[in-house]
This record gives structure tokens, sequence and C-alpha cells, in this order.
């Protein structure tokens, strides 16, 4: 009678590859032990995860294991996904991360995925991700330069992830339908931009710091969501700004919620949407919109405003809290 391990084996490879995706990385290498059929299916997984706790003890264990993964790995089988997880708090162990992710795009990557759960952002190098096969990105806790943020040499990618991480001036792709922005830096002294004409779904919420990002138009945009935090510098700073900076940008989105802070310590109210008011977009495509209490505190005209400005209006929903209204 066969044993359990040789009924495992005699499984197909298909099967047993997608059985080792559900591993860490080094647990997947570690199966080449089982049998000699085993000894080169770690080359071939579609999916790699590697994670620094509980396996590596230094940074530098971590990043020879990441290298040499990586240069063994079957260039003839598809990498759907390569995730990194970090949880080092010495800022010096941050300076392999730029390289561990354009190693995987030399692997044809498909989705990469980088987590840190680190003290220190990891500082990645001031140059473009260049691939032809990378769809979605994702980044944790980095700092980001203008060049790197120019992802017109990622012909495909679609998707992109930022939570925690600082920008530069400028974040830009005609390839990209999906962009996530939580948490993030923004540059405090110039207005930085994003050049997105393909969109189709946008998400920026609570900045930390830094002024709102000018958004360029999105005329495929379906889907918005923005969220201004009391860490945004435009709270503090009023601008005399000559065209819009967020409203213009999403004039053609479908559906759109659109939400400050605002209570009596920011009175009166300085939110970039107010400013925007100034430019008078219409929302020709808009069927739902979602406000909340900033509307009140800055003035109940930007409520009619927006209902005059969005003829096929058909869902409205007010998120409404107590706050204070100046009486004048």
């Amino acid at each position: 009678m066969a044993s359990g391990a040789d009924r495992i084996s005699a499984l197909p490879e298909e099967t047993l590859l997608h059985v080792l995706t559900f591993l860490p990385a080094h647990e997947a290498v570690q199966t080449s032990l089982l049998a000699r059929r085993w000894r080169n299916l770690w080359r071939s997984v579609p999916r790699l995860w590697i994670v620094q706790q509980g396996r590596f003890q230094t940074i530098e264990e971590m990043n020879k294991f990441v290298n040499r993964i990586l240069l063994l790995r079957d260039h003839s089988s598809a990498l759907e996904e390569c995730q990194l997880d970090i949880t080092s708090d010495l800022t010096e162990d941050c300076k392999h991360v730029d390289l561990w992710l354009r190693q995987a795009l030399c692997c044809q990557v498909r989705s990469l995925l980088f987590d840190s759960h680190t003290l220190f952002q990891s500082e990645l190098a001031d140059a473009p991700l260049i691939s032809q096969h990378l769809r979605k990105l994702s980044l944790d806790n980095v700092k980001l330069n203008d060049c790197f943020m120019d992802f017109s040499s990622c012909l495909v990618l679609e998707d992109l992830k930022m939570v925690l991480c600082s920008f530069g001036t400028k974040i830009s792709s005609k390839s990209l339908k999906r962009l996530s922005i939580s948490y993030c830096d923004f540059d405090w002294d110039a207005r930085g931009c994003i050049s997105v004409p393909g969109l189709l779904s946008l998400e920026i919420a609570d900045l930390d710091g830094g002024l709102c990002p000018f958004l360029e138009s999105m005329p495929s945009l379906a889907t918005a969501f923005i969220r201004i935090g009391r860490s945004c510098e435009d709270y503090n700073t009023m601008d005399d700004n000559d065209t819009s900076v967020i409203l213009d940008g999403i004039s053609d989105a479908a559906n759109l919620e659109l939400m400050a802070e605002a209570d009596e310590k920011f009175a009166p109210f300085r939110c970039t949407f107010i400013r925007d008011f100034r430019w008078c977009p219409t929302f020709s495509n808009l069927k739902t919109l979602l406000l909340n209490e900033w509307f009140l505190v800055a003035n109940i005209n930007c409520l009619i405003w927006f209902l005059k400005n969005s003829p096929i209006l058909e869902k409205l929903t007010l998120q409404l809290r107590t706050v204070y209204i100046s009486p004048t």
C-alpha cells in the first residue's frame, strides 16, 4: 500500500504547485527534501510569499534567501504573484527592498506586493520600474521619488495601491485602471499631480500630510472616493489656485463619495472641495453622490450647487453628525 507521501507525490504537477502557493517561500523550498519529484517544484511555484517574521533573524539572512530564490527560479514558469513582508525596525535594513522589487520584475511577475511593518520607510531608487508583465503593484511604508512614480514603462499595469507612503510631485500612468492611496504624504511645498487618464476607480483617503494633489482629467472614471483628513496641509493653507484641484478631474465619475473632517476647530473651513466650487465643473455622468457634514460647516450653497450641476443624479446620501455651524 502506498504511503500518504507517495499518494500526494502522485498528484498532477499543477495540483502540487497549487498546494505550494499556500506555503511561505522558505517552507516551499523545504519540500524539495520530501522526494525526488519535489526537488525542483519550488522553482516553478506561481506564487511566492517571502516573510521575515518567524524565519529570518536579520534582514541580511532574508536578503540572501530572496536573491537565491529569485535567481534560481525557472523563468519559463509564470510568476503570478510575489509578496514580500519585512518586520525589521532598523533603518539600514530597508536598503535591499528596491533591489528585491526589481529582481521580481525580472522574473516577469504579474502581481507584486510589498508589506512593511517597520518604524522606517524604505526609500526606493529614483528610477522607473520597467515591465511588460506587471499588472498589480501594492506598496506599504515606502518613500517614492518622481522617476519611480512614472509608470509609463509598466505597459500593462492596471492596479496600484499605496499605504503609508511618501511621494514626490507626480504620479503618471496611461494604463492604470484602479488607484488607491491611503495615509500617504504628498509634497508640502509644491502641489503634486496625478495623471492617469484611463482610470476607472480612484480612492484617496486620509492624507497624512502635504497638499492635496491636482487631479488631471479622467474621462473614463466610474467611481471615486475622496476623504481629506486633518493632517492635510490644505486645511491650513489658503492658496489661490487658478484651476480646480480635485473636482474638475473627477467630474466624469458616475459615483462619488466626498468626505472631509469638519468641526469648530476648523472654522472657517478651508476644504479643497469648497475652493474648487469657484471653477463650477458639471457632473454630467453623476448618478450617486455621498457627502458628509463638511458642506454644512462650509456653506449650504455647496449642496445646492451640486444638485444644479448634476443633471442625472439619482441618489444623494448625506452623512451627518453634530457639528458647529457659525451663525455668520
